[in-house]
């Protein structure tokens, strides 16, 4: 379902680390480092973000734009505003995506689903124990990061995050082996700014379905 899939943005689960063999880091593997350093530093961000979807198979185009927020440990929330209000809240413990159009709540376990973007952005999971990594140029300048997976993923056969000069995650593109393309831009990224945690609570509307699964 194409509400589902830009909401998770696409599974990837981070299991145990594998240990990697001692040898020096390449260009990327260092870039990935400073990454993950500034990610150690943060411990709640808020940014402005546009959402692209692209279907491989039907050629269609989805633009969705919203305000992120994030906040350690394992709390986000994703407020779809355009061109469709959607909510998807991460308590720590289960995630709800609510569409009021809908009048429906899906619930799901945090423990056993996770997503691309939130995990780069939050620096919660380790990059080069899943991830083989290179280096790529953009128009723009910035440095990008590709990611391919160590193991074979269904659902993934590539990502692209682009960073900034301060080693931030200004954009990430997931594509899968069927063509399907969903893109992420961030701006007006504001870190360390103390959320509070009632922000992260989620409250299901009166007389709204909740479906769990």
């Amino acid at each position: 379902m194409l509400l589902t899939l830009a909401a998770f943005a696409i599974r990837a689960l981070f299991p145990h680390p594998v240990p990697l063999p001692v040898a020096e880091a390449s260009p990327a593997e260092s870039l990935v480092h400073r990454l993950e350093a500034h990610q150690a530093r943060v411990g709640d961000l808020t940014a402005r973000f546009v959402q692209t979807y692209r279907s491989g198979v039907l050629g269609r185009e989805v633009v969705e734009r919203g305000v992120l927020s994030i906040k350690r440990p394992g709390r986000m929330l994703w407020e779809y505003k355009d061109p469709e209000k959607k909510t998807f809240v991460a308590d720590g413990k289960a995630y709800y995506f609510y569409v009021p159009a809908d009048r429906q709540v899906v619930v799901r376990d945090q423990d056993h689903e996770r997503s691309i973007p939130s995990l780069l952005l939050s620096g919660q999971g380790d990059i080069l124990s899943q991830f083989e990594v290179g280096l790529e140029g953009t128009p723009s300048g910035r440095p990008r990061l590709r990611l391919t997976p160590r193991k074979p993923e269904p659902e993934i056969e590539r990502v692209f995050v682009d960073l900034d000069a301060a080693d931030r995650v200004r954009g990430i593109q997931v594509e899968d082996a069927q063509g399907d393309r969903s893109r992420f831009e961030f701006d007006d990224i504001r870190e360390n700014v103390d959320l509070p945690d009632r922000l992260f609570r989620f409250q299901v509307p009166p007389g709204v379905e909740v479906i769990r699964g």
